[in-house]
């Protein structure tokens, strides 16, 4: 029987590779302004090192707030308990139920936020495989988020549905990466997509799950087609079946876009995609992940941060 309050906690770090990381992200939207917000912190303790803080975005790179620790690096103190992580550049997590029910708070002269993540159900643990090298443990739930949010003098509720994600274990960019996940939620169903590209240049889901009627069941096999409008994500279309033999198709329009420069060798463009599923509206995002080699490779030009 697994154990998911294990995870909320540090994990042990069981090597000494330098590419041994450990993950947060509890992403959120305010979809009637387009608008991202992402609490994401990454920690590298075989370098003594962590970095990320609260980035919120919309429209295309329309970047409109990113805390101090964009892009650097912090050294690693003793942090205590990452259930309850109280960081310097003042973010702050509690655990309030386990594997259940997270708050996130953060202050800052142009930002502060006070939100709660309140799951949906469990969380579902993705094969390595799935993401191969990008992770070596991992995890996805689905939940909802309320709670507040200002940005310099606006001020908005915070009500939508979304995920939350942990990785830990070494993290290894191969140089021919493309591969990407799709993720949407809604009151009465859910799904997280994990594709790679195969030969022929097909964009294949190779794992994930589907939340329908309270059951969570394997994706097992299935596609995402992408339109790219100048150089960039527009619509998309999930087809796919899990191990009960139930189907989705979810057709998705991108309602923004963010262009990162993880590290100098991995890409990745974030979405945040409006998906139809049947009569239903679920909000969610779609993330394509490149190594920077194949994204040369396909004739794009090399990105910087933000572009």
């Amino acid at each position: 029987m697994i154990d998911h309050a294990e995870h909320d906690a540090f994990h042990p770090v069981n090597s000494d590779d330098p590419a041994w990381i450990e993950t947060l992200w509890f992403p959120f939207w305010i979809p009637e302004r387009n608008l991202s917000v992402y609490p994401r912190i990454v920690f590298q303790p075989n370098q003594g090192r962590y970095s990320g803080s609260v980035a919120i975005w919309s429209g295309a790179d329309d970047l409109h707030f990113e805390g101090p620790l964009a892009g650097q690096f912090a050294q690693l103190q003793d942090l205590g308990d990452l259930r309850a992580l109280a960081l310097p550049e003042g973010l702050r997590i509690d655990c309030l139920a386990p594997a259940q029910r997270f708050r996130l708070r953060y202050e800052h002269a142009d930002c502060s936020l006070d939100v709660t993540f309140d799951a949906l159900a469990n969380p579902v643990y993705p094969a390595p495989d799935d993401s191969p090298g990008m992770f070596s443990g991992h995890l996805d739930q689905h939940g909802a988020m309320t709670g507040r949010l200002r940005l310099g003098d606006d001020a908005f509720e915070v009500q939508c549905w979304t995920v939350r994600d942990r990785s830990w274990g070494p993290r290894v960019v191969r140089s021919d990466l493309r591969l990407g996940n799709a993720h949407g939620t809604d009151s009465d169903q859910a799904f997280f997509a994990y594709i790679q590209q195969d030969e022929a240049g097909q964009e294949v889901i190779r794992g994930g799950s589907l939340l329908r009627d309270g059951t969570h069941a394997n994706l097992v096999d299935g596609l995402r087609s992408t339109v790219w409008e100048e150089g960039w994500p527009s619509q998309l279309r999930i087809e796919a079946r899990d191990s009960l033999g139930r189907s989705l198709e979810a057709l998705g329009t991108c309602r923004n876009r963010r262009s990162v420069v993880a590290n100098p060798e991995l890409y990745a463009v974030l979405n945040l995609v409006e998906w139809r599923v049947g009569e239903s509206r679920l909000w969610g995002e779609n993330h394509d992940v490149w190594s920077r080699t194949a994204w040369l490779a396909a004739g794009r030009g090399p990105l910087e941060s933000g572009n």
